[in-house]
């Protein structure tokens, strides 16, 4: 399979996040170059008003309701379990619904890792618990997503941790790719460069190239529930997203 052909599922677990969803679909699509992507999205409600929009938008989409009474990380993790049963690509990208993709190379990059023989490749690295790569965004081989229990582990370990404890448990190669979160000399470049986006996690290619971005608390934003000052605001990240969609 060539890279121009390649295709990729990706699942997005959401719940009631219309915009954000839909913003972070369109940046993917407007920027797969070549890459076949294929959402499936994992709704954690019973909510439906958004549905055909997403199926209408994205007619290879797969939608599925996921009524859920768990939070937070358990509600991610039983998402991703779920949508996992439906993946038919060798690898799969995992990500969060309040994230962009912000280059045409974007997947090409993250991608060509695989193809040098890494089985695990996210965006940043938590730094508690194990160090493990952040659910956030993460590109894997399907076999591997789907060998582990991918919820949390009491205080040890987070939703997707597992992905990273398999690889080194097993002596496989995993990427970082660098990011603001854990480079601070990369933080304070795009704090001069970009000051609207000064809280956002901002994944770079080899080169130090913003790919992907992480606004983070995308369901407290939603909900108006997440108000910290001089945090880059929820309007600041969708008109970013409009704009890379009208790109």
């Amino acid at each position: 399979m060539t890279e121009k052909n390649r295709k990729l599922d990706v699942i997005i677990p959401s719940i009631h996040s219309r915009d954000l969803l839909l913003a972070t679909m369109v940046s993917y699509n407007r920027f797969a170059n070549g890459f076949d992507l294929r959402f499936i999205v994992v709704e954690n409600s019973d909510d439906t008003s958004y549905k055909d929009e997403v199926l209408s938008r994205f007619p290879t989409c797969i939608w599925l309701q996921n009524p859920t009474e768990l939070k937070n990380s358990e509600a991610n993790a039983v998402a991703l379990e779920v949508g996992l049963k439906f993946v038919d690509t060798d690898c799969v990208f995992l990500c969060h619904f309040d994230t962009l993709a912000t280059h045409l190379a974007w997947m090409q990059f993250i991608y060509s890792k695989i193809d040098e023989g890494y089985s695990l490749v996210g965006f940043r690295e938590d730094a508690t618990r194990i160090h493990a790569l952040h659910s956030s965004g993460l590109l894997v081989k399907t076999e591997i997503a789907r060998a582990v229990s991918l919820f949390p582990v009491g205080d040890e370990m987070d939703v997707c941790d597992s992905l990273t404890k398999y690889c080194r448990d097993n002596n496989l190669k995993y990427y970082k790719c660098r990011c603001t979160f854990n480079d601070k000399e990369l933080r304070e470049k795009f704090d001069k460069s970009l000051p609207e986006l000064n809280s956002v996690d901002i994944g770079c290619n080899d080169e130090d190239v913003p790919i992907f971005m992480h606004i983070g608390r995308g369901f407290q934003r939603i909900n108006k529930l997440y108000n910290k000052q001089g945090r880059t605001s929820l309007e600041t990240w969708i008109a970013l997203a409009n704009r890379i969609a009208t790109l």
